[in-house]
């Protein structure tokens, strides 16, 4: 949609074109651009400040010297939770950016946009974006395969995505009878993903959702908290929503992960941070208790001790 806003591609084919992202962005954006046919090489990784978010100051200095080359900004991906630490980009400085420079503005709040739910002050600027995604199986506990796309603009989606024929041709004028979700979408046939999570809403209520959130961020500082005051481990990043990056001061973190995972009291992943390799636990289930939190650590220590120097 961003593309066919500012660089129309449909009738005549891909023009060039270039996007903005934040060095942290997420494995999906290049894959996206690449398939867009726009190409990786026109994508540029905006520097991060000490905190992980995308930097104004950067991503107005790449604009300016892209336009003074002759080149076509199309669209700015801010990121609402990034993939390793949850940092959120400052939506409302990136967002005088692209108003500015006439860009598309998309979040990628795929992790992290849910948050809003129990913190409304501090993501109340995503009603400055163009569209946003999120991924209901992640921060609202649906099953795989639960995404969504939210947008503004639904002519553009039309002119984005409509083209058909006279045995798709919609017989009813009303609007809801009458709406053709595949004239605004990718897809023709799809199947009912929605069900699942409006069943989980009208059964359980906003109210648990939010609460439920609010847990994950409580758990991750918590988790925090026992990583400082440990003397063996330190914080790697700051911890923005519920992801918490930390490691082993003295012993070796990739050895330590394969020996907690091994374990099979608690399951943590993986990160890179400033060149560091990071343990990373991310939390986003609502049966999680304080004691499974405070186990990460006391398993990590047990692991230490069973890796040698």
């Amino acid at each position: 949609m961003a593309r066919e806003a500012k660089l129309p591609a449909n009738e005549t084919g891909v023009r060039g074109g270039v996007i903005y992202a934040s060095e942290q962005v997420h494995m999906s954006i290049p894959k996206a651009v690449a398939l867009l046919g726009i190409g990786r090489s026109n994508l540029r990784l905006v520097a991060v400040d000490d905190q992980f978010r995308m930097r104004p100051d950067a991503l107005q200095a790449a604009i300016a010297a892209d336009r003074a080359a002759g080149r076509n900004p199309i669209a700015i991906v801010a990121t609402v939770g990034t993939i390793v630490s949850g940092a959120i980009d400052p939506l409302p400085e990136i967002a005088d950016v692209a108003g500015r420079e006439d860009l598309w503005l998309h979040v990628d709040g795929a992790y992290g946009v849910l948050a809003a739910l129990a913190l409304p002050e501090r993501l109340n600027s995503l009603a400055l974006a163009d569209s946003l995604s999120l991924d209901a199986h992640k921060w609202l506990y649906q099953p795989l395969d639960c995404g969504c796309l939210l947008h503004r603009h639904p002519d553009i989606a039309r002119k984005t995505f409509s083209h058909s024929d006279d045995y798709v041709g919609l017989l009813s004028q009303d609007p809801t009878e009458g709406f053709a979700f595949f004239e605004e979408s990718f897809e023709l046939s799809r199947r009912f993903r929605a069900l699942k999570l409006w069943l989980s809403l009208q059964y359980h209520g906003r109210r648990a959702f939010r609460d439920a959130i609010a847990e994950d961020l409580r758990h991750a500082r918590l988790l925090a908290e026992a990583v400082e005051a440990h003397p063996e481990l330190e914080l790697l990043a700051p911890v923005a929503l519920s992801a918490v990056c930390c490691r082993h001061r003295a012993k070796d973190n990739r050895a330590i992960l394969r020996r907690v995972n091994a374990r099979g009291r608690v399951y943590l992943s993986n990160a890179t941070v400033r060149d560091q390799f990071a343990l990373r636990a991310c939390f986003v289930n609502h049966r999680t208790t304080d004691g499974n939190v405070l186990e990460i650590v006391s398993e990590v220590i047990a692991a230490a001790g069973e890796v040698n120097d």
